[in-house]
Order: C-alpha cells, then sequence, then structure tokens
C-alpha cells in the first residue's frame, strides 16, 4: 500500500504553520474517506500533550532510519537529486535544493557509500526533519483492522481520497511512514505508535499516519505515464 501512495500522489516535506485547521476541512477530510473499512483518526494544537508524543515517537523513528545502513541506502537508491535526474526517472525521492546539487556535483555526496551515524549530513538531516516536526500543528492517521492485501488497497484508497480533501482546503500532508516500518530496528517507535493510536497488534494495523497543515505550495510530483506500469 505505501508503494502505490509513493507513485499516485504528491507529499509536502516543508514547514507547517503553527496554527489551527478548522473543524469544517478535518470534517470534509473524515467524510472523504466514510466509505472504506478504515478508521480515521486527528489531533492538533488544542491536546499539547497528545501532540508532543506524536512528534517524540515520529524523531525518534526518524532517527532510527537514517542510522541504519540498509534503511539509508534504500532511500540513496531512490533519490533523484537535480533536473537531469528527476527528468530521467520520475519516481523516488526527488530534491533540487542547491547545496546538495552542489554536493553531488562535487563528489562531496557519495549516495555509493553508507555514511556513518555522526556524519554531518546525516544530523543535518534529522536536525531539520526535528524542526519541522516541532512546526506540525497536527497528525492524521488510519487504522485498519486486519492487514490483508484488499485491506491494504483500500487504506490506500482512502488516504488518497482523505488527501485530495485536504487540498481541497489548502491544506498539505506528509506521510510518516518511518514508524510503520516493520524492520527488527523500529520495533519500539512500531509499538509506541499503536498503542498511542489504540491500535493493538496483531488486531490493528496504523496503515498511514502523516503530518497534516498549511504549508507553501509545492509544484507536481514527476509521473512515469501510464505505459511504465502496464506489463504486456
Amino acid at each position: 500500500m505505501r508503494s502505490l501512495l509513493r507513485i499516485h500522489t504528491t507529499y509536502n516535506r516543508e514547514n507547517y504553520e503553527m496554527r489551527d485547521i478548522p473543524e469544517e476541512a478535518l470534517s470534509d477530510i473524515e467524510a472523504s474517506a466514510a466509505k472504506y473499512p478504515i478508521q480515521l483518526g486527528r489531533v492538533g494544537m488544542n491536546a499539547p500533550d497528545l501532540l508532543r508524543r506524536h512528534r517524540a515517537i515520529a524523531a525518534e523513528a526518524w532517527r532510527i532510519e537514517m542510522i541504519t545502513p540498509r534503511t539509508i541506502m534504500e532511500s540513496y537508491r531512490l533519490l533523484r537529486v537535480g533536473p537531469d535526474e528527476i527528468a530521467k526517472y520520475r519516481d523516488g525521492i526527488s530534491i533540487n535544493k542547491p547545496i546538495l546539487r552542489f554536493l553531488v556535483a562535487t563528489g562531496l555526496f557519495d549516495r555509493s557509500k553508507v555514511p556513518s551515524p555522526d556524519d554531518s549530513g546525516i544530523k543535518s538531516q534529522i536536525e531539520d526533519f526535528n524542526t519541522k516536526l516541532e512546526k506540525t500543528p497536527a497528525f492524521f492517521w488510519m487504522i485498519s483492522e486486519g492487514n490483508d492485501r484488499k485491506t491494504q488497497i483500500n487504506a490506500g484508497r482512502a488516504y488518497v481520497r482523505a488527501q485530495l480533501a485536504a487540498t481541497k482546503h489548502g491544506l498539505s500532508m506528509q506521510p510518516i511512514s518511518q514508524a510503520l516500518q516493520e524492520y527488527p530496528e523500529q520495533a519500539k517507535p512500531y509499538a509506541q505508535i499503536h498503542q498511542l493510536l489504540d491500535a493493538p497488534v496483531p488486531r490493528y494495523t496504523v496503515q498511514m499516519w502523516a503530518r497534516l497543515g498549511y504549508a507553501p505550495i509545492i509544484g507536481p510530483s514527476p509521473r512515469r505515464g501510464l505505459s511504465e506500469h502496464i506489463v504486456s
């Protein structure tokens, strides 16, 4: 399900504005996915303690992903830096920031090697994400009972509808998928987010957990085209 979401949606990774989200918008988001057997939830600035707990779990899960060799290398393989790579691959993680383009061009950022946990680039990314979490006014999630393939596909459909409803109200979303991954190093954050959302495993699965708020407008993500997804 998460791989399908990466293909079909645009995520806003920028800093969000620290302001409340109107109840009308939140109700529309929830109503958009009501046809699917998925439980939706959200937390905002009116519950600061819960908001802090969400931020803390997300921050730790991100730190783990950034210092675990095989997961950081998976991200590096999908990293598209600069307009040429973005246009060539039209998938993955697109970044067009001048500083990263400079580092790649000068050989100071080598995507073929595992960085050390104390690498300045890794530390910078962890700090940058923590800053974005602190500027997140709300989190949104989806929980399913069971986790078979049909349930996962329905969760993906529900999320796309919810994101479209959010976009209608000028809101952005960024999935926080690290704590939802089921590899050994993420066991603690995985358990923590399921406990926080009252979704005990294995009966329930948190299918989506995302930042929600107002953010700068970003362009559409690149698309590979329909023909790239058809097997003949």
